[in-house]
């Protein structure tokens, strides 16, 4: 079972980044939750990423770039972004298609989103 873990000191406070191949142990679900030090927060900040791989490698890369990415635009933006993948896979649902290919979309329309490309390819959702 792959973990990767990192604690960060954000202006937001501590946020730790945890990524496992498995939920509570035992479950095949390859996982990123990212969750502010304080739990009374947890229910506004929390995170949680679903990957569709569970490759050692793969995992820790993508590890990394949520890492970079809570260090660059902070915890409450990561719940921003989870916020609009939502809201794109459910207009997704409507038109057809995937949130994915929504997205790539956008930016070829000018309007980037904040996570690359070769991270997006492995997000199966948010949460």
């Amino acid at each position: 079972m792959s973990t990767f873990f990192k604690a960060l000191d954000t202006s937001e406070g501590q946020v730790h980044v945890l990524t496992k191949t498995r939920w509570l142990g035992f479950v095949p679900l390859p996982h990123t939750s990212v969750t502010p030090r304080s739990a009374g927060d947890l229910k506004r900040l929390g995170t949680f990423i679903k990957w569709t791989s569970n490759d050692h490698a793969t995992l820790s890369t993508l590890h990394d770039a949520v890492v970079r990415l809570v260090e660059q635009i902070g915890i409450s933006g990561l719940v921003e972004i989870g916020n609009s993948v939502k809201m794109t896979a459910r207009v997704a649902k409507t038109l057809g298609g995937s949130w994915q290919d929504i997205i790539k979309q956008a930016a070829e329309d000018g309007a980037a989103f904040p996570v690359p490309h070769d991270v997006l390819q492995y997000i199966k959702g948010f949460m």
